[in-house]
Formats: structure tokens, C-alpha cells, sequence
């Protein structure tokens, strides 16, 4: 199988699977509404329904375990092709689920419930692509690769706007037509778990284990061998997922339900967002394999600490002033690539084949649960907490500060590695 069919069905797949757990997000005020008691307060509700999305990504780092596992004994294809299953029926279950009106506190605990699972599946996708893609190209322009597979996970959470858009366009934003968008998703996902059985196993996967060289343990063994690049990992994976779930998750909630914006103006302006990110994605990836992706990586994130707010104050302008908000919206996509590009090569780099999907998938999802799932949550939080547009802006900073005191910790003293995989 050429190594162009081979990504390009690798990233249908990530698509598929990040359609069906950004729905989420672009629904959250309207699943707040739903599933949730009347509290006085819309964005409490949304609060809720933020809680309930981070504890998708609390699972991310089981799924990171039980995946990775699954892919360094027995396979990259084998793991991606579970994933993708999964998250296929559980998206599926979320657009069938009754609402509290109808049943009450079932309608909570039975969305966690699904939600919980629905990040155990993701567990296994993102970071474990990267892998499979990069291991497939072998070495060839990583960090282009790198940002092809992280480009992906944003086009499907774009393709969940676009759909949430046309149905609001065509069949109205009340309350019972966001199900069609999850049923799609069942649907799509089903298309995906075709693909990924017409993959080829990777070449360094093979090798390692024609010579027998598979580890019986291998995140027991990443953590007794490699513990300081788990740590850096996790928190290369918090931060880049901080700075992209603020695109890809808060900016609905912040137009719409704290600068007024209208939901069909808010999809919009979100989904504007998520393309600039997108369009900078391969060319952030040609940049940082041009310079090396450690010293790109971290120039951004020196970067983020500067602009940070004052593209929040961009962003915070009502609509008299949209060309400010669009600029706003253009710096923070750019920004958003600039950072995500180079990650998953350097992660991948850190740890040796035969135990890197454990290794990546472990540390890289608990990041994303600690730092970058919640960041909806914390963002949604502070800002009512301070009535301040601008407050999510210092939760990013922070996040970008503690990364780079973990990588002079965990780095300093230590031989650098030559940038491929």
C-alpha cells in the first residue's frame, strides 16, 4: 500500500473520530439545557455540560493505557481499528439518550456515562495516527506530517460546525434536531472503521517484532526508563490541547453567551477560527522542520505568553467592531497551528518503537485531561468568576510558563536527539 493512501486513510479516520467527539463542544449550551436542571443561570448549564466534556478527556489517559498496549504487543492497525468502533457507537448513543425533562438525573448520569466511554475511544486515536503516519513516512519531513495528523483532528471538529450550521440553517436551532448531527456521526464512523481495515501494519512495528524485540510491560517500562519524557510529553500535550480546545471548544460559549453574539454568528466566527488553524497547520509543519521542531516549539510558546492578551482583547469586541474581532480571530488561529504543528513529532521522538505508543498515548492524553480538557471549563469559570472577557487569557499563560519549566527540568544536562523519527 503506497505511504500516500496509507496517511491519507489514516487521517480520514482521525476526522471521522474527532467529528464525533468535537460534537460535543459545538452542542454544549444546548446539552446544558437539556440535561441539566434549570439553575437560574445559562451558563452555569453550560458549565455542567463543559464538566461532563472534560470528564471525556479524564478518560483519554485509560484509553491511552489500554490502547497503547494493545498497539506495542499486538499492533498499530488493531488499535486504531477499536477506536474508531467504539467512538462510532457511542456518538451514536448520545443522540438517543432521554433528556432530564423525561427522565430526570438518569439523563446525567447515563450522558458521563457515555461521554466516559467516548474518551476512552479517543484515547486511542490523535497521538497513536501520529505514530502510525510517522512510523509509515519514516522520517520523511515530520514535522509536515505531524502537522497533516493535527490538522485532521481540527477538520473534524470544523466538519461538526459546518453540520451544526447547516442544521440550524435548514431545520432551526430547536432543541431536538442537534441528534441528527450525532446520528450522522454513528453513521460516518462506521465509513471510518472501513477504512482502517484496509491499512497496512507499520514497517517498525514489524520489525520489532520479527526480531522479538516486543516488551512484555512496555508502560511499566516507559516509566522505570523514560519517566522524564512522560512528564515533558504530558505537558507538550496539555498545552498544545489548551491553546487548540480554546478554538475548538470555548469560543461558542464566549461569543455567544458572553459577547452576545448570535449562535448562526457564533458558528460562523468559530468555524473562521478553526480554518485559520487549519490553513497554518502544514505551513507551521514546513517551518519547524526547517528549524527543528524543539527550537520552534518553544519559540511559540514564548510567543503565546505575549500575545495571548491582546488578541483576547481582540476577540473581545462586540460586532460594531468585527474587523478587530476578525483579526482576533486570525492571530489566535495562527497562533493555535504555530504551537500544534511540530508537537506530535517531538512527543513521538521521545520514546524508542517498542514503547512509544504506551509511552505517547499515556502521557500525551493525560495532558490533554489535566490541562487542555478542562480548559473550556476553567475559561467558562474565570470568566464569570471576574467578569472579565480577557480571563481565559492567563490560564493559557500559565499553562505555556509551566511547559517550559518542565522542559528546562526534564531536558537540562540531557543528549539531544537529532530531529526525525
Amino acid at each position: 500500500m503506497k505511504k500516500r493512501n496509507v496517511v491519507g486513510s489514516a487521517v480520514v479516520g482521525n476526522i471521522v473520530e474527532y467529528y464525533d467527539f468535537g460534537l460535543f463542544a459545538v452542542y454544549a449550551s444546548i446539552i446544558g439545557k437539556l440535561f441539566f436542571p434549570d439553575t437560574g443561570s445559562e451558563l452555569n448549564q453550560t458549565l455542567l455540560a463543559f464538566s461532563v466534556f472534560a470528564v471525556g478527556f479524564f478518560m483519554r489517559p485509560l484509553g491511552g493505557i489500554f490502547f497503547g498496549y494493545i498497539g506495542d504487543k499486538y499492533g498499530r492497525k488493531g488499535s486504531l481499528t477499536i477506536s474508531i468502533l467504539g467512538m462510532a457507537f457511542s456518538t451514536f448513543a448520545i443522540g438517543i439518550l432521554p433528556e432530564y425533562s423525561q427522565v430526570g438525573v438518569l439523563a446525567p448520569i447515563m450522558l458521563v456515562m457515555i461521554r466516559m466511554f467516548q474518551g476512552l475511544c479517543v484515547g486511542g486515536e490523535g497521538a497513536a495516527v501520529a505514530i502510525f503516519v510517522l512510523e509509515h513516512t519514516e522520517g520523511y519531513r515530520p514535522g509536515l506530517m505531524g502537522s497533516l495528523v493535527m490538522a485532521s483532528n481540527m477538520v473534524g471538529t470544523l466538519l461538526a460546525t459546518f453540520v451544526a450550521i447547516i442544521i440550524a440553517k435548514f431545520l432551526g436551532v430547536e432543541t431536538e434536531y442537534w441528534r441528527y448531527a450525532f446520528f450522522l456521526g454513528g453513521f460516518i464512523g462506521l465509513i471510518g472503521l472501513y477504512m482502517r481495515f484496509s491499512l497496512n501494519e507499520t514497517p517498525a512495528f514489524i520489525e520489532k517484532k520479527s526480531n522479538n524485540k516486543l516488551v512484555k510491560n512496555p508502560l511499566k517500562e516507559a516509566f522505570r526508563t523514560h519517566w522524564k519524557s512522560m512528564l515533558l510529553v504530558l505537558f507538550l500535550g496539555g498545552t498544545t490541547s489548551a491553546v487548540a480546545y480554546t478554538i475548538r471548544a470555548y469560543l461558542n460559549v464566549f461569543f455567544m453567551q458572553v459577547m452576545g453574539y448570535a449562535r448562526e454568528d457564533t458558528l460562523f466566527l468559530t468555524s473562521m477560527a478553526l480554518f485559520c488553524m487549519i490553513v497554518f497547520m502544514p505551513f507551521f509543519g514546513i517551518v519547524a522542520d526547517k528549524v527543528g521542531y524543539r527550537k520552534f516549539f518553544f519559540t511559540v510558546c514564548y510567543t503565546v505568553i505575549i500575545t495571548i492578551i491582546p488578541i483576547f482583547m481582540l476577540l473581545a469586541h462586540t460586532s460594531e467592531h468585527i474587523g478587530l474581532v476578525m483579526l482576533g480571530i486570525l492571530l489566535l488561529g495562527a497562533l493555535s497551528a504555530a504551537i500544534c504543528a511540530p508537537a506530535y513529532p517531538y512527543a513521538i521522538k521521545s520514546f524508542e518503537v517498542e514503547l512509544r505508543f504506551s509511552g505517547v498515548a499515556t502521557s500525551w492524553n493525560a495532558g490533554n485531561a489535566l490541562l487542555g480538557g478542562t480548559t473550556p471549563a476553567i475559561a467558562t469559570f474565570l470568566t464569570e468568576l471576574t467578569g472579565s472577557p480577557i480571563a481565559p487569557a492567563f490560564y493559557l499563560i500559565a499553562v505555556a510558563l509551566a511547559l517550559i519549566i518542565v522542559k528546562f527540568y526534564t531536558t537540562h544536562g540531557t543528549h539531544k536527539h537529532k530531529d526525525s523519527i
